[in-house]
């Protein structure tokens, strides 16, 4: 089973070095529409709800230049 990192990048950003073991590109893209939405359901104040863009990228490394597998991309429009 191949292993996906869900790395958060907007203003800072937090690097995912544990991952999860998944089936399928499938699952990641699943799993990393369930962390986005949890990431919103947080209060305004939270870090990364107060840049106007902040991404969640999945990628096969816990490293910073691993290969970049998708990117789920959000923006606050005023």
């Amino acid at each position: 089973m191949p292993r996906y990192f869900f790395h958060i990048h907007g203003g800072h950003s937090v690097l995912d070095d544990v991952g999860l073991d998944l089936p399928d590109i499938f699952a990641a893209r699943t799993t990393a529409i369930e962390l986005s939405g949890e990431i919103l359901k947080h209060d305004v104040t939270e870090p990364f709800l107060r840049h106007l863009r902040w991404h969640v990228e999945i990628s096969d490394s816990p490293e910073p230049g691993g290969q970049s597998l998708f990117v789920l991309q959000f923006s606050i429009a005023a």
